[in-house]
């Protein structure tokens, strides 16, 4: 890998606040050029405009996903050349090894520490060297924590919304709207990459579950060419209400943001 350290970096994700969180720490190490898209399609764009030193990138996402967006990349000269480090949930051994074997440069497991983020790139980037430490310290620390906790309150705010979302999907679902599956598991997985990530394991685990739950249901009425499954509906309807609860519990746990707290309609 190159001599000196990388002075820029286009992070890739359709999450909007992991997006957030990346931006904000890693815009506090001195001299870092930080951009972010939210497609694959957007990353390459940006990455001709942009020729970052370094591309970290999220597995999954809709349409062109993290391994098609390295494809691409690498049938591109201008592009073929750039590092990336993928970004997952997916832990398997097997899955990080096919991750390698595409031409990741590494892997890093979400849920990340943001305040390490860093620090794990830098050890990624010179692996083969001294590994430096690249920890964000000092006050640099404290703005990056207190940026995150502002984003927190952010996330939950957008978690009410998303449980709103999700409840009026799912009953068009049970009203026969196969067209909805899509937006339910984007809408889960996301909650499932950015709970774990705030430190909200439960809302986390409710929407990894919903989203496993929906894709299921997606694949047996394509397969089956039939009306949604009754059964997986009322499933994914009770962990709609079980992931309401996780959200207005960490709002509770939230002083600064607990006045704010309103329940949304049609979900207890």
């Amino acid at each position: 890998m190159s001599t000196r350290d990388f002075q820029s970096v286009l992070y890739v994700d359709d999450d909007a606040d992991i997006c957030s969180v990346v931006q904000a720490t890693l815009r506090l190490v001195p001299g870092l050029q930080v951009q972010t898209a939210d497609s694959g399609k957007r990353a390459i764009d940006l990455a001709h405009e942009f020729r970052p030193d370094l591309v970290l990138m999220d597995v999954m996402m809709p349409g062109l996903d993290g391994p098609s967006t390295l494809k691409r990349m690498r049938e591109t000269i201008l592009l073929a050349d750039i590092p990336v480090v993928f970004m997952t949930a997916k832990v398997l051994p097997a899955e990080i090894s096919q991750f390698l074997q595409l031409g990741a440069i590494g892997v890093i497991v979400k849920p990340f520490d943001p305040l390490n983020l860093y620090s794990e790139l830098l050890a990624l980037w010179d692996k083969d060297g001294a590994i430096r430490q690249g920890t964000i310290a000092g006050s640099g620390q404290s703005n990056a924590q207190a940026q995150i906790d502002s984003l927190t309150v952010n996330f939950l705010q957008r978690a009410w919304a998303d449980v709103i979302n999700l409840a009026n999907r799912i009953e068009r679902a049970q009203n026969g709207d196969r067209s909805v599956f899509r937006e339910i598991e984007r809408i889960s997985h996301s909650l499932h990459g950015a709970g774990a990530m705030f430190g909200f394991p439960k809302i986390s685990e409710a929407g990894g579950t919903m989203a496993r739950i929906v894709e299921e249901l997606a694949v047996n009425a394509e397969v089956h060419n039939s009306a949604c499954d009754p059964a997986g509906l009322r499933q994914l309807s009770e962990f709609s209400k079980q992931l309401a609860q996780e959200v207005e519990a960490a709002w509770q746990t939230e002083p600064q943001s607990a006045a704010m707290f309103q329940a949304p309609v049609g979900v207890k």
